[in-house]
């Protein structure tokens, strides 16, 4: 097992760890802390670690942070319980959440190994759907050149305000930040949004928001 006591050891360990290794950081946490009293229901995209933890294989955030709130993960692996979504694909969700959660997962949806703009659209048109009206979407992804060959869809902030104007969210929190400390190549765009209609935006609209490949 891998102690990551160690801030330099724990970023460069990370940038080592097969990319399926994606989950929440103390940033991630501290985004949703302020919102966890108001919320009842949770879904994570992606059966999330918890990398607050010091060792490797770090446990699963369903055992470690969300106490007695409903919680579901969405996986398209069905790794440790979690629901088998393909989130390229749109879906007629059975129910909404007060919080949905994007920690290091969407940059991974594409089609056929490569990037989709459909594919990420529908991922974002879910993550809309998976949210009530009033409810929140927390993410945190990789930025514009950092993470390289980590996934297909890489973040700006740019990106979040157009998108917000367009679909009509509120901007709750926008930043950047530096992964477990790599601050080489290792930066994430975070954004929360508060919900304000069901309505989603236009697949043309979505391509005009900046998501970039690189």
């Amino acid at each position: 097992m891998l102690r990551l006591n160690n801030p330099r050891l724990r970023a460069s360990a990370f940038m080592r760890l097969d990319y399926s290794y994606m989950g929440y950081t103390q940033k991630t946490v501290e985004l949703i802390d302020p919102l966890l009293s108001g919320v009842r229901t949770v879904v994570d995209l992606g059966a999330q670690n918890d990398y607050r933890h010091p060792t490797l294989p770090a446990p699963y955030v369903k055992d470690t942070y969300y106490h007695n709130k409903g919680y579901v993960a969405f996986d398209i692996s069905g790794e440790n319980g979690s629901e088998p979504y393909d989130l390229s694909v749109l879906h007629n969700f059975p129910m909404q959440y007060d919080l949905v959660v994007d920690a290091g997962t969407s940059e991974h949806v594409g089609r056929g190994g490569s990037f989709s703009w459909e594919a990420i659209y529908n991922c974002w048109k879910n993550k809309h759907r998976l949210a009530k009206t009033m409810g929140f979407i927390v993410s945190e992804n990789p930025k514009t050149g950092n993470w390289p060959g980590h996934g297909f869809n890489y973040y700006t902030e740019g990106f979040y305000k157009e998108l917000a104007t367009l679909a009509e969210y509120l901007v709750i929190s926008l930043g950047e930040h530096p992964a477990m400390g790599n601050t080489i190549n290792g930066w994430n765009v975070y954004c929360v949004l508060q919900k304000n209609r069901e309505e989603f935006i236009s697949l043309e609209e979505f391509r005009g928001c900046g998501i970039r490949t690189g």
